[in-house]
């Protein structure tokens, strides 16, 4: 074997590692299918690059040309695939097909209709970046960096086949004929090759970075989310509250304290399944009533807080007077009747200078006047 032939190996190589990597990596995140999808891709590459280079090149039939066609177009449309579905953009697939499908049909056609290698070559290339930049336009830049990274990396490797294909032109020789035979023994050829196993290995390591942060991303959520209801835990909430109050210096916020009344007597008296169920319920409620930007999180026991950036006072008192009547109301069979849950509110307004803790320690004065002055209220 020469040592172009070793060095071509890479390609296929590299595809090899990062279809092992990617699967490995979804038997331990199983609900992430995106992973699948990206080793089936990269697997499929591997088969890809070796059915190129060592499938017999049979002019008549052409097993080379269009299995190698048909398992790039499918390789690609699996790694837009995944790149759109961790995102969570759907409807894909009927689009993907059409483009792959078109892509094939040309290709067929100019080897079994009309024979011609140069427009071959074209409509791959074209093909691949197109599909490239469809997914990237689909993506499109997201907030969080790692997707802004993402977006501009397809969408460049997308664009780079133009060139590509342009640059395709000069490699065919004086009479602008090309057999393969000669394409294939060609620097260029080589040259390309090189190139490709670069924007593989690009692709590739760009998306596990993402599939990395995201579980990071995953692990640290479910450190600071509450094993009892659907808000923070407490550092959670300390975490996202205090960021928040760093990163909006100038803006008026508030920060409400909330508890469920007489919760010790709820518990002593039908013991801690029924005040789970209260706690479960409280922090449901909770839930359903904070905006997007708020940050909710229960802090220990049955308190809870929750910070309202950009409120005043006012708008806190409201807040706090819906969810206050919305836990008067109760729910059916969360506890026994006569028993009606209640639950007191203390409002602390962001000051000059302020830190969480001096926040929270006000927020929690007035949650306590309230239940001084007699419960289920409301006190700002």
């Amino acid at each position: 074997m020469t040592p172009l032939r070793l060095f071509a190996l890479l390609n296929p190589a590299i595809g090899l590692v990062f279809a092992l990597v990617f699967l490995v990596l979804w038997t331990n995140h199983r609900n992430q299918r995106h992973i699948l999808l990206m080793a089936a891709a990269a697997g499929l590459y591997t088969v890809a690059v070796l059915a190129q280079m060592f499938l017999p090149l049979m002019p008549k039939y052409g097993v080379n040309t269009m299995v190698s066609a048909v398992l790039y177009m499918t390789c690609l449309a699996l790694f837009i695939e995944a790149l759109l579905m961790r995102v969570g953009v759907r409807g894909n697939v009927p689009w993907l097909a059409l483009l792959a499908g078109g892509i094939l049909c040309l290709i067929a056609f100019f080897f079994y209709v009309h024979e011609d290698l140069r427009i071959r070559i074209y409509v791959l290339n074209l093909g691949c970046g197109a599909l490239l930049v469809f997914g990237a336009l689909r993506l499109a830049p997201d907030p969080k960096p790692i997707d802004r990274v993402l977006f501009w990396t397809v969408l460049l490797v997308g664009l780079h086949f133009l060139p590509r294909t342009l640059l395709t032109l000069f490699a065919d020789g004086p009479n602008g004929t090309a057999s393969i035979e000669n394409y294939r023994a060609s620097l260029f050829f080589s040259l390309l090759n090189f190139a490709l196993i670069i924007l593989a290995l690009l692709l590739c390591l760009t998306f596990l970075l993402a599939i990395a942060l995201d579980i990071i991303e995953e692990l640290r959520t479910e450190r600071n989310r509450d094993a009892l209801v659907p808000l923070l835990n407490r550092r959670g909430f300390e975490e996202q509250a205090s960021a928040y109050l760093v990163r909006a210096l100038p803006e008026r916020a508030c920060l409400v304290f909330c508890d469920i009344d007489h919760f010790k007597a709820i518990n002593d008296s039908y013991g801690h399944a029924t005040g789970d169920a209260v706690i479960r319920a409280f922090g449901r409620w909770i839930g359903e009533a904070v905006r997007r930007d708020d940050v909710a999180g229960r802090i220990g026991g049955e308190e809870f807080a929750i910070l309202l950036p950009g409120a005043a006072v006012s708008d806190a008192a409201r807040f706090c007077e819906r969810l206050r009547l919305r836990v008067q109301e109760g729910e059916e069979g969360i506890i026994p009747a006569p028993w009606r849950v209640t639950s007191s509110f203390g409002i602390a307004e962001r000051r000059p200078g302020d830190t969480l803790a001096e926040l929270m320690a006000r927020a929690d004065q007035r949650l306590y006047a309230a239940k001084r002055n007699g419960r289920n209220r409301v006190e700002g």
